[in-house]
């Protein structure tokens, strides 16, 4: 698939989704940044949510945050509770969030009439790490939190 043939309208369900969840399961709103397309081989932040897709479109999505952004939304998810170390039940937390965003947004599809079926979500931590998603389209969608956090939804997928 070309680079110029990218349907924007694919991206509206990740958008919608992350909306839904995050005001629902954490209270948080936020605002999308600029959304631009990535290289397929990037650094990212301490802490990646990846999920895949498959059926009528696959690839991944890669949520990518610091972790104080991710102890953030767990503490948030968590009713405000403190979160001071992003142990066991917020990594849980976190992948759980990425989880709803990416069933919702399987759903939206659905109502499409595309069928995207997701896996399991698979959580990386470290520093200086490296993503490759070599022959997709990776799509970067920049959520804004209202308290200055900031969320990367990278969207790699190619039409099946």
């Amino acid at each position: 698939m070309a680079m110029t043939s990218v349907n924007v309208e694919y991206i509206n369900p990740f958008i919608q989704a992350s909306q839904q969840v995050l005001k629902q399961v954490a209270n948080i709103d936020f605002k999308l940044g600029k959304v631009y397309i990535k290289e397929p081989t990037y650094k990212v932040d301490q802490v990646v949510v990846i999920i895949g897709m498959t059926g009528n479109i696959r690839g991944q999505v890669n949520f990518c945050m610091s972790i104080e952004t991710a102890k953030h939304i767990a503490s948030m998810m968590m009713g405000g509770f403190p979160v001071s170390e992003f142990d066991e039940l917020a990594k849980s937390a976190i992948g759980e969030m990425a989880n709803m965003i990416m069933g919702n947004t399987s759903t939206l599809f659905s109502q499409k009439g595309l069928k995207v079926e997701i896996t399991p979500p698979s959580i990386l931590i470290g520093e200086n790490m490296t993503l490759s998603t070599s022959k997709m389209i990776n799509i970067c969608v920049p959520l804004l939190l209202d308290n200055g956090d900031k969320i990367d939804m990278d969207v790699a997928f190619m039409e099946n």
